[in-house]
Parts: C-alpha cells; sequence; structure tokens
C-alpha cells in the first residue's frame, strides 16, 4: 500500500496543472531536457524502491545506499535527466521513518525522522570544499541546509506548515484547488535550493512575492494567475523544483494519514 501511495503522490504532483516554471500537461516549464512522460519514467523506476527503504528502518547507511541504487535505476530509465534525486533522498528519509514506527501511529513519523538525519548536516556538508549539487552550492553560499537542513528537522515545512494549511483548504476546495494554493504556499514560504540555483537571491524572493500575491488572489482566477506565473518562471528560467518535492511529500503524509485510518 506504501508504494501505492508514493507512486499516486508522484504523478499527482506532476499532473497538477498549470504550475508554475514545473513539468505538467501542458508544457515543461523551465526544464527543456524533460516532459511529463520523463517523470512517469522515472516514478515507475522508483516504484521497487520504495519496499526496499521500509525494509531500511532507520538505518541511515542503508538507506543512502538503496537511495543511490534507486537514482541509478532513475537515471537509466529517464536517459540521464535528473527528475527525481531530491525527491528520492526525501522519501528514503520518509519511508525508512514509515518502517520504523509501523503504520499506526503517524505522530510519530516526524520524531523518526529527525532520529534518521540527525548528524547529516555535520556529516554530508560541514567539510564542502567542491560543492556538486544545487543543495551544497546552496549551502556554501548562503549557509543554508536547504533539503538537508529541512530533514534534520524534521522536515517542519510539511507537518508544520503545508500540511495544515491543505487540510484546512481541503475542507473548502477541491482537491486540485487545494493543492495548487498549497504549492504556492510552499514557494511563497521556502528557501529554494533549485530557485536559488537558477536565479540567486534576487530571483528567490521574486518568486517568493509573486506566491504571496497570487494567494491573497480571486481563486475564482487562480489557474489564469498559474499560467501567467508559469510564463514568468520561464522567461526568466526559475524552477521551484523544491517546492514542487514538498508538494508530493506533503499529499504522501495527507493520504497516508486519511488512507491508513480507513484501512485499519
Amino acid at each position: 500500500m506504501i508504494t501505492k501511495l508514493v507512486y499516486e503522490a508522484l504523478i499527482c504532483e506532476v499532473e497538477l496543472t498549470p504550475k508554475p516554471g514545473l513539468v505538467d500537461k501542458i508544457n515543461s516549464g523551465s526544464h527543456k531536457d524533460m516532459d511529463i512522460h520523463t517523470f512517469y519514467k522515472s516514478a515507475y523506476a522508483i516504484s521497487p524502491f520504495i519496499e526496499k527503504f521500509l525494509t531500511c528502518k532507520s538505518d541511515f547507511e542503508q538507506l543512502r545506499k538503496v537511495g543511490f541504487e534507486c537514482e541509478k535505476a532513475m537515471f537509466i530509465a529517464t536517459d540521464g535527466v535528473n527528475t527525481h534525486k531530491g525527491m528520492i533522498f526525501s522519501l528514503a528519509v520518509f519511508c525508512g521513518a514509515i518502517g520504523s514506527v509501523g503504520y499506526r501511529d503517524f505522530s510519530l513519523l516526524q520524531e523518526e525522522i529527525r532520529y534518521i538525519c540527525k548528524d547529516l548536516i555535520k556529516k554530508d556538508l560541514a567539510d564542502i570544499k567542491e560543492p556538486k549539487t544545487h543543495g551544497e552550492r546552496f549551502y556554501v553560499q548562503t549557509k543554508l541546509g536547504g533539503i538537508r537542513a529541512e530533514a534534520v528537522a524534521g522536515y517542519p515545512s510539511v507537518f508544520q506548515k503545508a500540511l495544515p494549511f491543505l487540510s484546512e483548504k481541503l475542507k473548502y476546495y477541491s482537491k486540485d484547488i487545494a493543492l495548487k494554493l498549497t504549492l504556492l504556499f510552499l514557494m511563497s514560504e521556502i528557501n529554494d535550493s533549485t530557485l536559488f540555483a537558477r536565479g540567486g537571491i534576487t530571483g528567490l524572493k521574486l518568486v517568493q512575492e509573486e506566491a504571496k500575491k497570487l494567494l491573497n488572489a480571486d481563486v475564482n482566477l487562480l489557474d489564469e494567475n498559474l499560467k501567467e506565473f508559469d510564463s514568468l518562471m520561464r522567461k526568466k528560467n526559475l524552477s521551484a523544483g523544491g517546492s514542487a518535492d514538498l508538494l508530493a511529500l506533503s499529499w504522501l503524509v495527507y493520504t497516508l494519514q486519511n488512507e491508513v485510518k480507513i484501512e485499519l
């Protein structure tokens, strides 16, 4: 069941349309090397590794080992295109925590994630001399930890921010609208290392401010506003890939909490 929900969360995120600067059903956003079919292949390649992550439980080194295997499978499936590398890291951590705490008490999930990732920044970022990834460059230039800091803190952007926001919006709006609003909320709140890599601090702040404006706009104009935002993002070659990953994780946790309760 967990594998199915993870796969559905990945597909749900990429099929959400329209999205600013991101791959969706209309276009490839600011990503010239991929389209929605690349994401389908990637999600399918990742799926067999979810059970392995669950089996690793809270063993970080084993999770990392399986994560590298998962990355290789993704790159083979996509002909070398990086669609989900950052997401694979997060899925490894989330699924390892789920494997440890079981399916019945998700209140322990965040605490378990913190335990798994407690030494992550010290191990991965403290002694970086030649940064290779967006996240590493983001840390070296800003001293903000990006997705690693998010993981060490137990993904507060998911549990304390996006999840309550999404749950509240689902009381009043359709799933489609609620997810689009949650994406904008995340884009307005987080220091997205993918955005920073493409646009620096200026690009990051521009997107955060624009997302805030759209959150306060008439929801009946949401899709129209998102298309205009997409045009702006594509013109400036900006992409909020980190926000998209956190949206998928938020939907995953929401469905886990609700579907597991129903099943039990």
